[in-house]
């Protein structure tokens, strides 16, 4: 059930009665996958969760406590080797996720930065993202996961399923049956290169999951990754096709040539970024289906999606690499 919007900080200040804070302002962020709160304390600066996805695409991750801890559990791994990614943060109990009315809370340290913009990239941008890109897959590529460990899966059965949250949209002429295909036709041609790519620790793992420009901050020349929300198993080259995705295709070389000092490409990479990223749309799409604030750029991005670059990758064309 969805918070009211005139109880969500009614909600936030019942959540945070489960830390060690004394809050001086809490503000609301937005709602998307959580409802997040940006709190100001006397403690220092807080980001507040609270696990409630805004439409059923997002899935029912939020739900499970388990898969919650889980990434409040990967953050920690990772701040240990030093990587600049949020600081999760325990509760009264000593816990990472607490319950509150019925909806798993977790809270994190603000994170202080600058979000990356296209204006900003260059090819030191470009560098630093594929070297920490690099770095979180060795890191998940070598990690033993603790008992319990559970996350949801970005695979075959995943994309097809965001696929079919489309076909409302076919069906009232958002999206054409054309492009509808287009897409289906790019998920079977993956499919056959999921199954050619063998699953072991250098090809599968955790991923960030949501390597959109928006969750890299710049502070002090330094490029940190917020959002890990959306971490789930799979390919590594999900990951990059997100990735690349929102990297300027001069500093693709850069990217890739960072990347490579941490973490091996797999063979035949090019094909299978290329349709990881296609698929990594169906899923932004599937997302975007139900929030009336989405459906402009919705009627747009379908069609140039396909237009310039399914309709090219099912014709076995690259579109990144030449």
């Amino acid at each position: 059930m969805l918070i009211p919007v005139e109880h969500r900080l009614e909600a936030a200040y019942s959540a945070l009665k489960q830390y060690n804070l004394q809050p001086t302002l809490v503000t609301f962020l937005q709602h998307s996958e959580n409802l997040t709160f940006k709190v100001d304390s006397r403690q220092g600066v807080y980001l507040l969760r609270l696990h409630l996805p805004r439409a059923d695409s997002f899935g029912q991750v939020g739900e499970n406590g388990q898969m919650v801890n889980a990434e409040m559990l990967w953050l920690e791994a990772l701040r240990q080797q030093d990587l600049p990614v949020p600081e999760p943060v325990k509760n009264r109990d000593g816990q990472y996720v607490c319950a509150v009315q019925g909806r798993n809370v977790t809270l994190l340290a603000w994170q202080v930065g600058e979000v990356l913009t296209r204006d900003m990239e260059t090819e030191q941008t470009a560098a630093q993202i594929g070297q920490l890109v690099g770095q979180i897959h060795a890191h998940s590529s070598q990690w033993n996961f603790p008992p319990g460990f559970v996350r949801p899966k970005r695979d075959l059965a995943s994309f097809q399923n965001a696929l079919q949250f489309l076909r409302p949209a076919v069906s009232d002429g958002r999206i054409s049956c054309q492009d509808y295909k287009a897409l289906e036709t790019s998920l079977e041609i993956l499919a056959g290169e999921f199954d050619r790519l063998p699953i072991n620790r250098q090809t599968w793992g955790l991923l960030h999951g949501d390597l959109h420009r928006g969750n890299f901050l710049v502070y002090d020349g330094q490029i940190r990754l917020i959002d890990f929300s959306m971490c789930a198993f799979g390919h590594f080259a999900f990951d990059l096709g997100t990735c690349l995705s929102n990297v300027r295709m001069a500093f693709h070389p850069v990217f890739l040539e960072q990347y490579t000092r941490f973490f091996p490409l797999p063979p035949g990479y090019e094909r299978l970024i290329e349709g990881y990223f296609l698929a990594s749309y169906i899923i932004t799409f599937s997302l975007w289906i139900s929030d009336l604030k989405s459906q402009e750029i919705l009627l747009q991005r379908v069609s140039y999606i396909v237009r310039e670059y399914a309709s090219r990758f099912n014709r076995d064309e690259r579109f990144w690499f030449r």
